[in-house]
């Protein structure tokens, strides 16, 4: 017989080649330079190398094994009968095999095939497996190394930083061809290979982030500042910032914020200790350009760790116009609301008097409607005027107790007309709507509320389809009676988000914009609130919460 030839040690170069691994620049050639020192300092018929992937380890490269085998092991995740992945107790995926079990960290010394550093290696598969069938050691096993006519096998952990990044895997068709201190060698190498790649990690994640800072900092339309909220000083300012403000960005980033903010530097301080210490993140500043002309912006603002440090990162819209506009709009609605009650109320009272004048019938109906398109419009300018002063908190509400079903039920009488007219149905459901009943109560102002839920109606109705229904269901529940207004029509896509906000109006002829913000304005001013969903096929659905009247069993008959 001839005598196997004694198993071989590692070569002692290895250790020697651990200092390259770490100059190497990229992860590819690493690898490539892991797979010839280990196939040329070990002897062994193949290795290769798995790396991490998602919650998998498969295979990054190899050399020596079939194709076959690597197609049949790569793969180490446990998968369920739909494919998905077993996991543990831990919720990580369950990882098959020895290999599962050396990267998963669950190995024992006190067995003979694993090492204190967490390896396993054996130099006869053939003989671990005949004594694990008996004792039950290996636990459950692919045995496809085996099964591929390997005898030597050594799974090496590639670990940093309390990380298992992946293993180097070592195999050969002969028995014994490496011993406890060739392992413990390639223990060594792979502490080198493991660092090598957690360096190149974070060197990726760094070169990731600054991309994406540049992208998002610089390579943008927005004005964006990095402001030291302790100096003032503007410490990064992009290049929209630089053409907004007027300023070369060498002169920009020598500027404090209080250079440009009108507000002065112990206010501006006062604003910046608000975005760091409390929170803040949104406010309305006037700003000076370079050339003295003044912007109102909206800043956006919030606290970043950069270099070390905390900055306040503001990203500033110029809305100038808008505000220029709003400015505009509320003096002509001021005017309106104020200027206008005196004329309309003289013509109330003279078109009263010539209805009661003796006008021939032609007349008197023209005298009529002239007297009610009047106190109409009457209405409107003090609903307005109540608006105003919600808006301003100086509305002081007079509650009363306001059956709900009584209010709904008169509003859908005033609105038949407008069903009729749109071919559209108007239903009226719940407690006492429906049938003779106890109703729910709310405590508030009967006029705002029926000035709220005429909106609502109206808005409806106008959105409706012809031929469909609009539905006001009413109900109680916690505490609270529900509306819940319902049609087929959906709410323009451009408005949907700001569909509460103050003029959101979409394609209406004539359409003010005001109706849902009354709406939800009066909801809220008795201390209820409104909310939306609309959907194409679904339509729209809002529904209206206010807080029963003496507690969540108020009742009183409609």
């Amino acid at each position: 017989m001839i005598a196997e030839p004694a198993p071989p040690h590692v070569d002692p170069g290895l250790d020697d080649a651990v200092s390259l691994l770490l100059a190497m620049p990229d992860r590819e050639r690493l690898l490539r330079c892991v797979i010839g020192l280990l196939r040329r300092f070990t002897g062994c018929d193949a290795v290769g190398v798995r790396l991490a992937q998602g919650e998998d380890y498969p295979y990054y490269t190899t050399e020596g094994f079939s194709e076959a085998f690597v197609l049949a092991e790569s793969s180490l995740c446990v998968r369920d009968g739909t494919g998905e992945p077993v996991r543990d107790a831990a919720g990580r995926a369950e990882l098959a095999c020895m290999c599962g079990r050396v990267l998963r960290g669950r190995t024992d010394p006190a067995l003979p095939f694993f090492t204190p550093g967490g390896s396993f290696f054996t130099g006869a598969t053939s003989d671990l497996l005949a004594r694990a069938a008996v004792d039950g050691s290996l636990g459950a096993t692919r045995n496809r190394c085996n099964s591929a006519g390997f005898e030597t096998v050594a799974l090496v952990p590639l670990r940093a930083e309390g990380r298992i990044l992946g293993l180097l895997q070592l195999n050969d068709s002969r028995r014994d061809r490496l011993d406890a201190a060739g392992v413990t060698a390639l223990e060594r190498l792979a502490v080198g290979v493991a660092m090598a790649l957690s360096r190149q990690e974070t060197g990726r994640a760094l070169a990731e982030a600054e991309a994406r800072y540049r992208a998002i900092f610089f390579a943008n339309v927005a004005v964006k500042l990095l402001v030291d909220p302790d100096s003032g000083r503007i410490v990064e300012a992009n290049p929209a910032a630089c053409a907004f403000y007027g300023y070369a960005p060498g002169v920009l980033r020598g500027l404090s914020i209080w250079d440009i903010n009108v507000l002065g530097p112990e206010k501006t301080r006062e604003e910046m200790r608000a975005a760091k210490e409390e929170g803040r993140r949104f406010f309305r500043f006037t700003h000076r350009l370079a050339d003295g002309t003044l912007r109102e912006v909206e800043v956006y603002s919030g606290p970043v760790e950069f270099a070390g440090r905390t900055l306040l990162f503001s990203i500033v819209h110029d809305v100038t116009e808008r505000v220029r506009a709003e400015q505009a709009r509320e003096r002509v609605e001021q005017m309106l609301r104020h200027d206008l009650r005196s004329p309309l109320s003289g013509i109330v009272g003279l078109s009263a008097h010539l209805v009661d004048a003796g006008l021939c019938p032609e007349g008197a109906e023209m005298a009529e409607v002239i007297r009610e398109t009047a106190e109409r419009l009457y209405s409107m300018v003090e609903r307005n005027l109540d608006l105003l002063k919600i808006e301003q908190g100086r509305y002081a509400l007079s509650p009363s107790p306001v059956p709900l079903a009584a209010l709904l039920l008169r509003l859908g009488r005033e609105y038949a007309a407008m069903a009729r007219a749109r071919r559209v149905t108007l239903r009226i459901v719940g407690p006492g709507c429906d049938a003779p009943g106890d109703a729910p109560v709310v405590s508030g102002e009967s006029s705002l509320l029926a000035a709220m839920f005429a909106n609502l109606f109206a808005n409806a109705l106008e959105a409706a389809p012809a031929g469909s229904e609009v539905r006001a269901a009413l109900s109680v529940a916690a505490g609270e009676a529900r509306i819940v207004v319902h049609n087929l029509g959906a709410v323009p896509e451009d408005i949907r988000a700001r569909f509460f906000a103050k003029y959101a109006t979409s394609g209406k002829k004539d359409g003010t914009g005001l109706g849902a913000y009354l709406a939800r304005t009066v909801a809220r001013l008795h201390g209820g609130d409104i909310a939306m969903e609309t959907d194409d096929i679904a339509g729209t659905t809002l529904t209206v919460r206010l807080p029963l009247a003496g507690g969540a069993d108020a009742r009183q008959s409609a």
